[in-house]
């Protein structure tokens, strides 16, 4: 998948959980769809062309696929990342190219704290609109059919020193059975070394003695319990992020003190991942997973996914 479609799938996972205490949709961490994939910036008068194909998408599996057409060679290309591996696979006609992965696979949910913008048609299905700030220049819509609890869009609106770029998935034919493995295969001619598992950093190693390319992040104010190594060079800036995404959820939720409790937790594990030195990325312990206390399921919680190496922050509750 091109850099700018996954800049977009990985903007679109900040927060692997949707609460049964509000009426956030429970969106599948399994399907295929076709979609179609529209950029379009303020610098061009003309929009890119568009971007049509079948996404393969298992979040379990920790995979996704997309089989699109080349809009200029009418060539059909295929792209898969396997997160399991941390290694992206374009191919074509008996050509392969690969390379690592950066960050973490996208999980399609309703953020916590996205707020609820009312009904737009979305090629003749109307859909709930849901639109989550992610920062004060990057704001994201998820277009939800209600009936089935699927995406029809979504829309990232990123505008930065004066100019704005939107990028628009559309999807159709959305299929929620279960994806065989063989999908998810690599060729036999794609050869591309993993890296190594990651090492978890000794207790002691924040503050003095970090893994190389982490940080040991200063005192927070919200996320006070931060006293791992990071990766993160703005930790304040994230912090208040946290906080404010937090604050919406209550707003809007009105959970009770444990689920509460326990989603702040996981947020800050989330946002502020155990930093190892390794390209792999760390997910939050399975014992900080709202699903005991918020009510969701676990199929739409990221630290249920096993993982040898996890962030603990603070107690676990589940």
């Amino acid at each position: 998948m091109n850099k700018l479609i996954s800049f977009l799938l990985v903007s679109l996972f900040l927060v692997a959980v949707a609460s049964a205490q509000t009426s956030y949709p429970n969106l599948p961490t399994e399907f295929t769809a076709d979609v179609e994939i529209q950029v379009e910036t303020s610098q061009s008068p003309f929009p890119m062309p568009s971007i049509s194909g079948t996404m393969y998408y298992a979040y379990q599996k920790r995979v996704q696929r997309m089989d699109s057409t080349d809009p200029m060679f009418g060539q059909t290309v295929t792209t898969l990342d396997r997160y399991d591996q941390m290694n992206e696979y374009n191919f074509a006609s008996g050509d392969c190219k690969c390379s690592p992965i950066s960050g973490d696979m996208p999980l399609y949910t309703v953020l916590p704290g996205s707020t609820y913008q009312g009904q737009s048609n979305v090629n003749g299905v109307e859909s709930d609109q849901w639109m989550f700030s992610l920062s004060p220049s990057v704001n994201i819509s998820l277009f939800v059919d209600p009936t089935r609890e699927i995406l029809t869009q979504a829309v990232m609106l990123v505008s930065q020193q004066g100019t704005t770029m939107t990028t628009t998935i559309t999807f159709s034919n959305v299929n929620t059975n279960s994806i065989s493995d063989d999908i998810f295969e690599v060729p036999a001619y794609c050869q591309c070394p993993t890296p190594a598992p990651p090492v978890i950093p000794p207790a002691n190693a924040c503050p003095g003695n970090p893994p190389s390319g982490c940080n040991c992040a200063p005192a927070l104010s919200f996320c006070s319990e931060v006293n791992y190594p990071i990766d993160s060079s703005d930790a304040p800036s994230v912090d208040a992020m946290i906080e404010q995404t937090f604050n919406n959820f209550v707003s809007f939720a009105q959970p009770t003190a444990a689920c509460a409790s326990n989603m702040k937790s996981f947020l800050c594990a989330t946002l502020f991942p155990l930093c190892t030195g390794s390209i792999i990325p760390v997910l939050p312990c399975a014992n900080l997973c709202p699903s005991c206390s918020c009510g969701a399921g676990n199929n739409t919680c990221a630290a249920a996914l096993p993982n040898t190496v996890c962030t603990q922050y603070g107690n676990g509750f589940c």
